[in-house]
């Protein structure tokens, strides 16, 4: 007979599969279990029943929804909550709701223009007109302006303006007089929807503003009616999993496969935005190599684009197109002091009657004041001075008689020069080149678009030298997006593109230098669908087929357009899931989502090598991840959600050799996480589908910290809890609405409501969310209860001549070390089934019940174990009744 007493320290390795526990060669596997559900382990080592979930809401319309953090600062956070074509706002565990205020934006929907002052400075023009608000600067540093007040019966309580811009970006500003800003200050908002808060001491004035010669759209701007915050969005149910975010400061650059790209900005802590991300100067796909030709209309403003052939579709709609053509022509509005029309550029030789150097000048109008011809020897921006000024119309060629040089003209009303008017300035010259850009905001046929253009034309006849923008419906739009070296990146299909650097809306091929914006394809073989990028040392972007590692010469070097290469790290596929960043390591689910890989840099190599960390835990990866989430604080938890419904904590503390995978159940299904971060314990957030009343519902619900479940005057161990307290102590508590009809259990002022030793009392909450229990209470935490289970692994202890494997052993007695426990609640035998509570009399001395702090080591208890080959220790405790494991001391004898 072998008899060995073990000691098991540690419950930071986890569950394993059953079938990895007989290797038993891997020193880790002797701490390991078959299951450990709901026993949070600390990476030094205690096991404790989890934390409680705190109900905090419901989720919009009770719909399916994905969570995702907004992170400024360790105290400055909130929860973005995703549903089928919404976005709500969780600020301080409560969603951002607008107050019921009596003031309205009269013919806020410019069904008329009563009220509205529609003035301009220098030309500028607003319209009202078909229910929209149409503002174009017209002239050179115009400005379109659009003003009224709004009175308001509930002075000092916040408002909040709901503003829907059709084509944008319009500044706008709210002061509490007409030329003030004091209540939002002067701000850009781009095509979207945007709800600003603030409060007014009594009657404001909004205004609208542009300074773009073509036209901007205002839909309509309105008071927000009393409730929650909700904000449209584009992304569909099936989509919202593939959302990829990277956050900038208060912006969030938001990628989707399928849709156009998309910013999330916060502009104080209760204002928010869901508008487009839109770049004015590219990416652009290739030179065009077909028959096409293209022909604006106009050399700037709202144009039409035709094709000499067909080639147009619907979904050109929102994209770029730059045409480029041979001379430069200027026809351009001036109507103020201090303007300067755009310049050309001459170049050539000088001979008499026959110049390279001629051009047209011509200004025409109604206007008066004095109009300047300047000529720079120097660049397009500066060293001007006037050679020919002018107090009316004039039209004629302008002789350069110089050769070999290059100078710059253009036409400028200098200050003090002007009375009024506007006058067209005309500049036309056959020599030089260069190209315009527009965006297509309208489809007419197989061979005509409408545009505005971002970028003025240089001709107004067909070319053939034109290129199509990379991003439309037509051709793809970014599925990942990422923040890395000092750009924003964006990646799609077999292509990836780098902003220019620091100029995150910027991607302008005519930027020289290392700064200039990067356009690749993938290009390493195989499938090259991307799914998500990721910045470690290096960027790294997962595709359906690879991991791609997108590096300098040299690893400190930063990535320029000609210090940029692609090569395959790893030639595991990445399923479409936001990956993990733990520090200079990465963690990402592969392509079938049933796995967890590993990302480590490998210095020797010089790449990213990518190892499956869950080879020993296949089980619970079976039904696929569907979400992830990290939480830094206290230890390293990556939080992964199952399709199946069902969640697993991974403690990760790769320096310390800890790696231990942790099953989490609730009374529900798990379907979407997200960590924000705190200065003590990051908190944890999860969206849940419960069963309420016979009714599907679904929270979002905050995990308690760990220093909260613990044995104290309240003990936040139940799921969609509520806590408070009652003053004076009463036998009512008020759970709340959201588990009417459910049974719950309570921990109340420092201990546990039972019905016997180990027995919890269940309150059934009634239609108005309270429940009544037996003796009054003062603080009280109730919610659904839910229990921790542990199965210990193989033990192959104690075998006379070799191995016990397989040999039959018993567990003769079981001791335990325990702090922060309610004793009746810790129950333990040799399965599931047949179990004994731990006893309140010890060598005929009463134990605690409740023990906060400090550690007790629990006398050795007979434990009633079968003689068999595979003998099991199995633990479990339930809600109200926490309890901490620091280790676990086993007697066996073997045969």
């Amino acid at each position: 007979m072998g008899k060995v007493s073990t000691y098991l320290h540690s419950m930071a390795v986890g569950q394993q599969d059953a079938r990895a526990l007989p290797r038993i060669d891997l020193e880790r596997m002797r701490l390991a279990a078959e299951e450990q559900t709901n026993w949070l382990c600390m990476a030094t080592g205690p096991g404790f029943l989890r934390p409680g979930l705190q109900y905090i809401t419901n989720t919009d319309g009770n719909a399916e929804a994905r969570i995702k953090e907004f992170v400024f600062g360790a105290a400055d956070a909130a929860l973005m909550e995703f549903t089928d074509q919404s976005f709500r706002v969780v600020l301080d565990d409560v969603p951002i709701t607008r107050a019921s205020v009596s003031s309205t934006v009269t013919n806020g929907d410019f069904s008329s223009a009563a009220g509205w002052t529609t003035t301009g400075i220098g030309g500028g023009t607003s319209t009202i007109s078909g229910g929209k608000l149409t503002m174009n600067a017209v002239t050179v540093e115009g400005v379109a302006q659009c003003s009224r007040s709004v009175t308001t019966a509930t002075a000092g309580t916040e408002h909040a303006l709901r503003i829907i811009v059709d084509r944008g970006p319009v500044v706008f500003r709210c002061g509490s007089a007409a030329t003030s800003d004091d209540y939002i200050s002067e701000t850009e908002l781009p095509t979207g929807t945007h709800s600003l808060a603030f409060t007014p001491a009594g009657t404001y004035y909004v205004q609208f503003a542009s300074k773009a010669r073509s036209n901007k759209i205002v839909d309509s701007i309105q008071v927000e009616a009393a409730g929650i915050m909700e904000l449209p969005t584009p992304w569909v149910l099936a989509d919202i999993e593939n959302i990829r975010v990277s956050q900038s400061a208060d912006v969030c650059f938001v990628a989707c496969d399928g849709y156009a790209q998309r910013r999330i900005e916060r502009r104080a802590q209760r204002s928010w935005s869901v508008c487009l991300y839109q770049a004015d100067d590219g990416p652009f796909r290739v030179s065009n190599t077909s028959r096409v030709r293209l022909k604006p209309s106009a050399l700037e403003g709202n144009i039409t684009i035709t094709a000499s052939t067909p080639y147009f579709t619907a979904d050109d709609v929102g994209s770029l197109l730059k045409l480029s053509h041979t001379g430069q022509n200027v026809i351009q509005k001036l109507g103020q002091e201090d303007v300067y029309s755009d310049p050309i550029r001459v170049t050539g030789i000088y001979t008499v009657g026959l110049s390279d150097r001629d051009f047209t000048f011509a200004i025409t109008g109604t206007w008066t004041g004095t109009v300047s011809l300047q000529r720079s020897y120097d660049e397009p921006d500066a060293g001007y001075v006037a050679i020919q000024n002018f107090t009316g119309n004039t039209s004629g060629p302008q002789d350069d008689q110089a050769s070999n040089a290059i100078y710059y003209y253009r036409a400028a009303v200098l200050p003090g020069n002007w009375t009024s008017g506007e006058a067209t300035i005309t500049i036309t010259y056959d020599g030089g080149g260069g190209f315009g850009i527009c965006r297509i905001t309208a489809y007419n046929s197989e061979t005509s678009v409408d545009a505005e253009v971002l970028t003025p034309f240089k001709n107004t006849v067909y070319t053939r030298d034109w290129q199509a923008g990379e991003w439309s419906d037509r051709f793809g739009w970014p599925a990942a997006v990422a923040l890395s070296d000092g750009r924003l990146w964006w990646s799609g299909a077999d292509r990836i593109w780098g902003s220019i650097s620091d100029a995150f809306s910027s991607f302008d091929e005519e930027q020289e230098g290392d700064s200039g914006p990067i356009s690749r394809s993938i290009a390493t073989g195989g499938v090259n669908e991307t799914k998500w990028l990721l910045s470690l040392q290096r960027l790294l972007v997962g595709t359906e087929g690879t991991v791609a590692t997108v590096k300098s010469s040299s690893l400190d070097e930063p990535l320029t357009p000609t210090n940029f290469g692609i090569r395959d790290s790893s030639t595991t596929g990445a399923a479409s899931l936001d990956p993990i960043k733990v520090d200079t390591r990465g963690i990402f689910v592969e392509r079938a989502g049933t796995a967890l890989l590993e990302l480590t840099f490998d210095g020797s190599s010089s790449e990213y090598i990518a190892t499956q960390i869950s080879k020993l835990t296949t089980d619970i990866f079976s039904s696929g991840v569907k979400a992830t989430a990290i939480q830094r604080r206290p230890d390293t938890r990556i939080w992964l959600v199952m399709d199946d419904g069902s969640c697993v904590c991974m403690v990760y503390e790769p320096d310390q050799q800890v790696l231990a995978f942790i099953p989490i159940e609730t009374d529900g299904y798990f379907e979407s996480v997200a960590v924000l971060p705190a200065l003590v314990q990051d908190r944890v957030y999860f969206s849940i589908r419960r069963t309420v009343n016979g009714n599907t519902v679904r929270h979002i619900e905050k995990m308690a910290l760990d220093t909260e479940a613990r044995p104290d005057t309240t003990c936040k161990i139940m799921d969609a809890f509520a806590s408070g307290t009652n003053g004076p102590a009463s036998t009512t508590i008020n759970v709340g609405t959201h588990l009417i009809g459910e049974s719950v259990v309570v921990w109340a002022d420092g201990a546990p409501i039972e019905t016997s030793y180990g027995v919890p009392a269940t309150f059934t909450v009634d239609g108005s969310g309270n429940i009544t229990v037996p003796e009054a209470v003062t603080d009280w935490v109730a919610g659904l209860p839910y229990e921790a289970r542990y199965k210990s692994a193989r033990l192959a202890y104690g075998g006379d001549a070799g191995t016990a494997m397989l040999q039959k052993k018993a567990i003769n007695s079981l001791g335990l070390i325990l702090t922060d426990f309610a004793r009746a609640g810790i129950k333990y035998g040799p399965s599931f089934d047949f179990m004994d509570s731990l006893p309140l009399m010890t060598d005929g001395e009463t134990q605690p019940e409740i023990v906060l702090s400090s550690i007790r080591d629990e006398e050795p208890v007979t434990f009633a174990g079968e003689w068999n080959t595979d003998s099991r220790l199995h633990i479990k405790t339930q809600s109200p009744y926490p309890a901490t494991i620091l280790g676990i001391v086993l007697a066996l004898t073997t045969n």
